[in-house]
């Protein structure tokens, strides 16, 4: 994020108030997009997109837009059906049919008058028939009436009209054509082009409007509502610009913006975290000048206020020969950890923080663990000026002496304004920032435990000099873990 902001000033160190409010404003659209990604409508475009884009999709697109009746197998079948029906064959035949003759030559058919008739025709044309026909007094005989019978059932309308029509070419077209498989054909294709589905089709392909009509060109529709709402057209371009860095890979842990009327004792302890964890008591250092008072830390418009005062008071120093003794103090003075509610191993830590400079007065916000050391130092001053401080890493070597790597950070004047102090940790290096401007980086000796967070006012000598009260002002701290 340094070099996103390091872009953007111009300067060493951006304004923290410009600084900021570019943080915040990256911080809201980050939440903004990443909410966007996850929201409804992006989701129903990465479906449309997907959809619309698809081979299938664009294939059915150029079918409803160029596919014509004439062009599809319905319309041959449609052809094809018209065709039969205008053929002269099958116009016959249903004529035929139409005129009721073949049932009433199939009734004749079966009637006993053409049985009759066909016995009596059998018997005249027989032999026995004629050799009696030529005989005399054949009229005398029951032949000849028979044959009297024979040719009066001849002239029966229904016996001529059943050996007219079977021996017609209507006849025999119709029989040709009744079981025949053109004829079946032909009813397929006519239950078929006469189906609401057959209509149904050709009404929709013959429809000038047809892709208007169809879900393609609904998804198309909305997909391109959706690319114009002013939310995507805003979520695209800013994917394109990619302004967020490496901010996505930060997850808040812990966070405290001092806006209540106390400091929170869920969050913080005044005083060394051995002194509370051992005495449930304040102790100071042999050395330090000043003893840590409850009563100096204040909240005020959201800013936490550690105070350090010329003041007498009374409280315990930890002496290595006598232990925990009593001590008179000229100065009371200030100091807030985490040492009992959290503690954090590699992330990122970050702090608003301004400083009254009054030298030898020593503000720092550090880390540190179970032991003495390691210990980090976000920020210390110790300068005679504000213009200047410390960071680096206090560890000790493998015989126990101390190891400290230490770097000084200056370019502004730090008790001019609140600055946000960062300090990026992981498992290899140590990296610190200020309003976003990398500042320091240590790679070697990193320390590897959970730490806690401390924010304290110090003096180690005593200055008759010194502007006080003096405060360290904390207006929030926020820490971080990279996420997977």
């Amino acid at each position: 994020m340094a070099s996103i902001f390091q872009s953007i000033f111009n300067g060493k160190y951006p304004q923290t108030a410009k600084y900021e409010e570019q943080l915040e404003r990256l911080q809201a659209d980050y939440v903004r997009f990443k909410e966007f990604e996850k929201s409804a409508q992006n989701n129903r475009f990465q479906e449309l997109d997907k959809h619309v884009h698809s081979g299938d999709f664009i294939k059915k697109v150029d079918q409803l837009k160029n596919e014509k009746f004439k062009d599809s197998k319905e319309y041959r079948q449609l052809r094809e059906y018209h065709t039969l029906k205008k053929s002269s064959d099958l116009k016959n035949y249903f004529k035929y049919k139409a005129s009721g003759y073949p049932e009433r030559i199939n009734s004749i058919k079966e009637s006993a008058q053409l049985n009759e008739y066909k016995e009596l025709k059998e018997f005249v044309g027989s032999d026995t028939f004629k050799e009696e026909k030529s005989m005399k007094g054949f009229k005398k005989t029951d032949s000849y009436q028979q044959y009297k019978k024979y040719k009066s059932v001849r002239k029966a309308s229904d016996v001529k009209f059943y050996y007219k029509q079977i021996d017609s070419a209507k006849y025999k077209n119709y029989l040709n054509i009744h079981d025949s498989e053109r004829l079946t054909s032909f009813k397929s294709l006519e239950k078929l082009v006469q189906s609401q589905e057959f209509l149904a089709l050709k009404s929709e392909l013959e429809d000038p409007k047809r892709f208007k009509k169809s879900k393609e060109y609904a998804s198309i529709s909305e997909l391109e509502e959706i690319k114009k709402s002013p939310e995507f057209v805003w979520f695209q371009k800013t994917a394109e610009k990619n302004p967020f860095g490496d901010i996505g890979k930060w997850k808040l842990t812990f966070e405290d913006d001092f806006d209540g009327t106390s400091i929170s004792k869920e969050k913080w302890i005044n005083g060394y975290y051995w002194g509370k964890a051992l005495l449930n008591d304040v102790y100071v250092l042999s050395h330090e000048k000043q003893f840590f008072c409850e009563d100096n830390t204040s909240l005020r418009n959201g800013i936490a206020h550690l105070s350090t005062k010329n003041e007498k008071i009374q409280g315990k120093v930890w002496d290595e020969k006598f232990g925990f003794v009593p001590r008179e103090f000229e100065y009371s003075s200030a100091l807030i950890s985490t040492g009992q509610s959290y503690r954090q191993q590699y992330g990122k830590i970050e702090a608003k923080v301004k400083v009254d400079h009054s030298a030898p007065l020593s503000h720092a916000f550090w880390m540190v663990g179970e032991n003495i050391a390691p210990q980090i130092d976000i920020f210390r001053f110790s300068d005679k000026g504000a213009k200047g401080y410390t960071v680096g890493c206090h560890n000790l070597d493998k015989n126990g002496k101390p190891l400290n790597e230490l770097n000084s950070v200056n370019g502004a004047k730090f008790n001019s304004d609140f600055y946000i102090y960062t300090l990026e940790w992981s498992k290899d290096k140590l990296t610190w920032f200020v309003n976003g401007v990398k500042v320091h980086e240590q790679t070697k000796n990193v320390p590897q435990d959970p730490m806690y967070f401390v924010f304290s006012s110090h003096l180690f000598e005593e200055n008759s000099k010194m502007k006080l009260p003096a405060e360290l002002k904390i207006d929030w701290i926020k820490c971080y873990q990279q996420t997977n």
